[in-house]
């Protein structure tokens, strides 16, 4: 195998950097066009106060979130609500336009579950499940679709309040590229 030079080394780093540029810019456009799309429709404007859009480590984070009083999905149940359907699609329309694998998670507060048989986990994975369905009904290829989860309670957007509606939501995560492993690199050493 040919030795790395300190030129290819180089390279490789530019051409990383490059990449992360050409993803950050990509992940701006996205947010700036879903914010843009929601605005254009006034009766959803008021939506915007319920998304959260943030670049993570492992990409860019679209949560929709419940509001107190505007909940995503009626209380116990699977299937979002319109507000929600409506969100949905926005994202899915947006998201279609890069070539980032997604993975969706359901969570919901630490209030009680709906019963014994049915926890919080499930209420949430099925919450997951609904959210990727409505996505795929509008276009999004099922080899897009990296993983659908629930997290029940387990990660509170507000943790000092585990029981506030905000806690209630569906996450959309536009992984980052994975990054291609080098020749050189030993997989068994």
């Amino acid at each position: 195998t040919p030795q790395e030079t300190p030129e290819t080394a180089a390279s490789e780093e530019a051409i990383a950097q490059a990449r992360q540029r050409r993803e950050r810019a990509e992940f701006a456009s996205a947010e700036m066009s879903l914010r843009q799309s929601l605005q254009e429709m006034p009766e959803l404007a008021e939506l915007t106060r319920q998304l959260i859009i943030e670049e993570t480590p492992e990409g860019l984070r679209i949560q929709l979130v419940d509001e107190e009083g505007r909940p995503m999905f009626d209380p116990g149940s699977v299937e979002p609500n319109e507000r929600a359907v409506v969100l949905l699609r926005a994202v899915s329309e947006i998201a279609e336009q890069l070539p980032n694998r997604i993975a969706i998670s359901g969570h919901t507060d630490s209030g009680p579950a709906p019963s014994a048989a049915y926890t919080n986990w499930e209420l949430s994975a099925d919450r997951a499940n609904a959210a990727r369905a409505i996505m795929q009904e509008s276009g999004m290829p099922d080899d897009r679709i990296a993983e659908v989860t629930g997290r029940a309670g387990s990660e509170p957007l507000y943790p000092d309040d585990p029981y506030m509606a905000g806690n209630r939501r569906i996450s959309i995560l536009l992984l980052r590229e994975a990054p291609v492993i080098a020749p050189t690199h030993a997989l068994n050493r």
